[in-house]
Formats: C-alpha cells, sequence, structure tokens
C-alpha cells in the first residue's frame, strides 16, 4: 500500500488551455491586452454579425461614416439609411477577465477535498495512479469551464456585443471554454 501513494509523490496535474489554437486568446482574456493597429492607421472591429470573421475588403461596398463625435466607422448605404459593418480605431482595451485563476481559486478546496476522499482508493489499489489524476484534473476542468461560462464582468464592449449578438464575455463559439483540459507532469 505504500508503494501505490509513493507513486503519486512528485507527480503534478496542471488545468489549462494548452491548445495553441486557443492558449493565445484564453491568455488576452487572462491578463488583458492592448491590441494596437499596426499595418494600417485603424483596426476594423466588426459591429455587424456578417462582418464577424471577414476583411472589410470582402464588402466592396462599404465607404468611410465619420460620425458627429469624430469616430471612425465602415458602412454602407442600405435603403434610405445606413448599416454599419466596422468600428475604425488606433488601439483596441481588451479588459482582463480572469477565468482559469479565478476559477481555480474559486474551487481549488472543494476539488481538492473530493481529491483527498479518493486518495484512499489509490492507496488501496482500487484506484491507479492515472485515473486519480484523470479524476482530479477533469473536477478542476470542469469547475473552471463552469466559472467560465458563468463569468459576467467585466462586460463586453458595445462593439463586441453588436457583433456576436450576445453579452457574455467569455462565451462567442464555446471552443476556448471547451478547450479547458488537463494534463500530469
Amino acid at each position: 500500500m505504500t508503494a501505490n501513494a509513493e507513486k503519486l509523490n512528485g507527480k503534478t496535474v496542471k488545468v489549462g488551455v494548452f491548445d495553441s489554437n486557443h492558449a493565445w486568446l484564453a491568455g488576452i482574456h487572462e491578463y488583458g491586452c492592448t491590441i494596437t493597429a499596426k499595418r494600417s492607421k485603424y483596426l476594423t472591429v466588426p459591429i455587424h454579425p456578417d462582418a464577424v470573421g471577414k476583411k472589410a475588403g470582402d464588402f466592396p461596398d462599404l465607404f468611410v461614416f465619420t460620425a458627429a463625435s469624430g469616430e471612425k466607422f465602415l458602412a454602407k448605404g442600405e435603403g434610405n439609411g445606413l448599416e454599419f459593418y466596422y468600428w475604425l480605431t488606433q488601439s483596441v482595451k481588451i479588459p482582463e477577465r480572469s477565468f482559469l485563476r479565478a476559477g481555480h481559486d474559486k474551487y481549488a478546496d472543494e476539488v481538492l477535498k473530493k481529491v483527498e476522499m479518493a486518495l484512499g482508493q489509490v492507496i488501496s489499489g482500487d484506484m491507479s495512479e492515472q485515473q486519480f489524476y484523470d479524476m482530479a484534473g477533469r473536477m478542476l476542468a470542469t469547475k473552471i469551464k463552469k466559472y467560465a461560462r458563468d463569468l459576467k464582468t467585466p462586460p463586453n464592449s458595445s462593439a463586441t456585443v453588436l457583433a456576436k449578438g450576445s453579452s457574455n464575455p467569455l462565451v462567442d463559439t464555446g471552443e476556448m471554454i471547451e478547450s479547458i483540459s488537463w494534463r500530469t507532469d
């Protein structure tokens, strides 16, 4: 039985976003960042659902509209009005929305209590060390996913709400949240 417990010594379970396709986005949300236009004077921020995932050049009939406030937009005429597709800005500040660290902090004690209860199963040989690690990782990853889905602050900007049609700051396609996983080191 002691040998089973010793197998656990020195190993760790890490929970996070390890998939490089989603890790960069998770990092942006976790710590926040400022995105600045580099190759042109302005960033084109989609504010119309049809513009999401597309380049301004995909819409040949867009023109620059300058509002009374001085803000600039790419728009097109629709009937008697205008339809706005992109907001033109020199930079965008994405606020910190910690979900990995804050989710861990909120649920670590709860998960640790369950993990400690399962430790006896490893010692008795009723659970393998890998099953133990997977159980711990799965539990914490599930709790962090819940935390991320439930996060409401800081809210999305009005431009983001217009583009994606929702105000839930970390949920768009759900792919980033679903990529939260675990690994054993």
